[in-house]
C-alpha cells in the first residue's frame, strides 16, 4: 500500500504565506500581456483572481498559481456594485476636472491614472479580482502547487 505524504501540514508557515502574496491567475494567451476582459472597468495592469475563487481564474483559460502580483497599497472595495459606486464618486463626477462623466473622462485620463494619483497601486475587489498597476519584475509563475512549494523552500531558507 502507498502512503501519501501530504505537501504541508496545517498549521505550516507556507500556507501563512501563500495566503499573503499568491493568487490564481487565468492566462487566455501570453502570461505576460495584461486579461484585457476587465481592463476597461478598471484599466489596464497585471489582473488576477484570489486564491478562493478557482472558478473565475480559470474562466480565463490557463490557471497559475502568481508570486508577487499582489499590490502593496491596494485600494480593496467589497464588491462589483461597490467599485462602480466609488469610481463614480471619485474618478467621474469630480468637482473642478476638465472631465463631466465617464465618457469624457476617456478623453482626459486613464482610470489606473486617476487611483494611482490617489495613493493607490491598484484595486481588489474581495473574493474577486485585483490588478495591479505596476507589478515588479518580482512577479513569478508556476503551474503546481508543488513548484510553488518548491519556490518557498528554496527562497524561505
Amino acid at each position: 500500500m502507498i502512503k501519501l505524504i501530504p505537501l504541508f501540514e496545517a498549521g505550516d508557515p507556507y500556507l501563512k504565506w501563500k495566503r499573503a502574496n499568491v493568487t490564481y491567475r487565468g492566462v487566455a494567451g501570453d502570461i505576460d500581456k495584461p486579461n484585457s476582459d476587465m481592463s476597461g472597468m478598471m484599466g489596464c495592469g497585471l489582473y488576477t483572481a484570489h486564491l478562493s475563487n478557482k472558478a473565475m481564474a480559470r474562466q480565463y483559460g490557463k490557471v497559475y498559481f502568481v508570486y508577487g502580483a499582489r499590490p502593496k497599497k491596494p485600494l480593496v472595495v467589497n464588491s462589483i456594485n461597490d467599485w462602480e459606486m466609488w469610481e463614480q464618486r471619485n474618478l467621474y463626477n469630480v468637482e473642478g476636472k476638465e472631465w463631466t462623466g465617464k465618457r469624457d473622462f476617456e478623453k482626459y485620463t486613464t482610470i489606473e491614472k486617476e487611483v494611482q494619483k490617489l495613493g493607490y497601486d491598484g484595486v481588489e475587489i474581495k473574493g474577486r479580482e485585483m490588478v495591479n498597476y505596476e507589478p515588479g519584475s518580482n512577479v513569478k509563475y508556476f503551474e503546481t502547487e508543488y513548484q510553488l512549494k518548491q519556490f518557498y523552500n528554496s527562497s524561505h531558507w
